[in-house]
């Protein structure tokens, strides 16, 4: 089962405090969960930019994230960045997890926890309160961004069809309702919560006489073909339309059989299709990465944890 992120980090009603880029630990807000999610499996992650949206992409372009941009964000309300979001998703993956860029101490073993589910809907509870991330199965996704009523997400949720499917899932996390907000409260993170611990990553590329299809080029090609356009997968990746070209062109190279068709015109400047050989041969490549991952998994734990809970 696929499982895919939407973090919002347009800075909606934030005129001065803008969360995402503050600091935390060694690295920043945005940084730290986009690299929680990645360790517990999640992919793709799409973040919502807007304010200091070129700062802020260019700062998480080595993340392998899809960033989409909120131009409207200083006129809409975080729901409306959420659903962009999730619209995005909506045949992509099989479930989302939804969750604002404010909650950077969220722990990995948590969001593990949570992707155990197999209800509609679940979050998870520390102490009684519930907290984010919030998962949601595709489903459910046109129910979540249909509705017109008051209290965003939160009056989406509650929705008696939905709020009837909720998992609650018990963690011992505070990290899921630990904002960080200028009062203090993230000024001094709890002792070992500073820095994310040490994990394996592994990172798949292929090649003949070069290297030529990597992560980049496997994500250029599956927004691709999510979009249907070349333009709009640059975009997203924030790199230009000469650099994204010359890559594709690269790799059919030195495979020796084109990627994608496309077709000029439109708006978007034409459109653009992955071949059938693409199409296998990124199949192919999620497949051996996800098994890789899984393998780096099981060595990291046997080489640096077994027997030395500094590391965990």
């Amino acid at each position: 089962m696929r499982t895919g992120a939407v973090i919002v980090a347009a800075g909606h009603k934030s005129p001065t405090l803008f969360r995402p880029m503050m600091p935390v630990g060694d690295t920043t807000v945005i940084r730290r969960i986009i690299i929680i999610l990645q360790q517990a499996g999640v992919d793709p992650v799409v973040v919502i930019t807007g304010k200091q949206g070129d700062e802020l992409e260019k700062h998480i372009s080595k993340l392998q994230v899809i960033c989409l941009r909120n131009d409207r964000y200083e006129r809409t309300q975080m729901f409306d960045s959420i659903c962009m979001g999730l619209q995005y998703l909506e045949g992509l993956c099989d479930r989302a997890l939804v969750l604002p860029a404010k909650y950077p101490l969220l722990l990995t073993r948590t969001v593990n926890e949570l992707l155990k589910s197999t209800a509609a809907v679940a979050c998870p509870v520390c102490g009684g309160h519930r907290g984010h991330p919030v998962l949601i199965r595709g489903e459910l996704i046109g129910k979540i961004t249909g509705y017109d009523g008051p209290m965003g997400l939160r009056g989406a949720l509650r929705q008696p069809e939905i709020d009837a499917l909720m998992d609650e899932i018990p963690v011992e996390d505070e990290g899921i309702f630990w904002p960080a907000e200028g009062d203090g409260r993230l000024a001094e993170p709890p002792k070992g919560r500073e820095r994310i611990p040490m994990h394996p990553k592994v990172q798949l590329a292929l090649a003949r006489e070069e290297l030529f299809f990597d992560q980049s080029m496997a994500r250029f090609l599956q927004i691709t073909d999510h979009t249907g356009s070349m333009q709009t997968a640059c975009r997203q990746m924030h790199m230009s339309y000469t650099k994204g070209w010359k890559m594709l062109k690269a790799a059919e190279k030195q495979l020796g059989y084109p990627l994608l068709f496309t077709q000029s015109g439109g708006a978007e400047g034409g459109s653009s299709r992955l071949s059938p050989q693409a199409r296998e041969l990124l199949d192919r490549y999620f497949q051996m990465e996800k098994e890789l991952n899984e393998t780096a998994k099981r060595l990291f734990e046997n080489c640096f944890l077994q027997g030395n809970e500094e590391q965990r």
